[in-house]
């Protein structure tokens, strides 16, 4: 396969395909199938690679939306009011279809999250970054190790305690 950038030679590896979320910031999408140039460095997935990796970026957003705090929810008919519109046309607008209102199921009743609705009245874009890997340990007691291949990483924390988990993911590209 030729790069469409450069049309020079690409080469067929197995990498951790790093990609931005407007909702959970970067992630590393595990064993990602990429033609990487040889030439400009340029990176091109298959259609089915870009499926699978439109997939995994949609659990995870969903997963973090779902985390909100449940206190923040309201109906269709409330965010309708906030916004000013009819609650169909609130439900008909094409940017909130497509998920730009952070919004979950209680039960079978979709409910949106107020903070989110109040954003898109201001900016037209009701989402905003959800963090999930938060810790209550400080800073300090982080420490970070790289192996000696660096093939593998594992951040590792530690309370007053016990040792915590420890978290181990590739980061270099891996041939097949």
């Amino acid at each position: 396969m030729n790069c469409s950038h450069c049309n020079a030679e690409t080469i067929r590896k197995t990498a951790d395909y790093l990609c931005e979320s407007k909702i959970i910031g970067d992630v590393l999408v595990p064993l990602v199938e990429v033609e990487r140039c040889s030439s400009c460095g340029a990176v091109q997935l298959a259609n089915e690679e870009e499926r699978r990796v439109a997939e995994y970026l949609e659990r995870l957003e969903k997963n973090a939306i779902i985390s909100l705090p449940a206190d923040n929810l309201i109906s269709a008919g409330q965010a309708a009011g906030i916004l000013g519109v009819s609650k169909q046309a609130f439900s008909k607008n094409p940017k909130i279809k497509k998920g730009f209102v952070y919004f979950t199921y209680v039960g079978t009743k979709k409910v949106y999250f107020r903070s989110s609705v109040e954003l898109f009245k201001t900016s037209g874009d009701g989402r905003f970054p959800i963090t999930q890997w938060k810790s209550s340990v400080p800073s300090e007691r982080i420490s970070y190790h790289a192996a000696s291949d660096d093939l593998w990483q594992s951040v590792s924390c530690q309370t007053g305690r016990a040792d915590c988990a420890v978290y181990t993911w590739s980061t270099s590209l891996v041939e097949k």
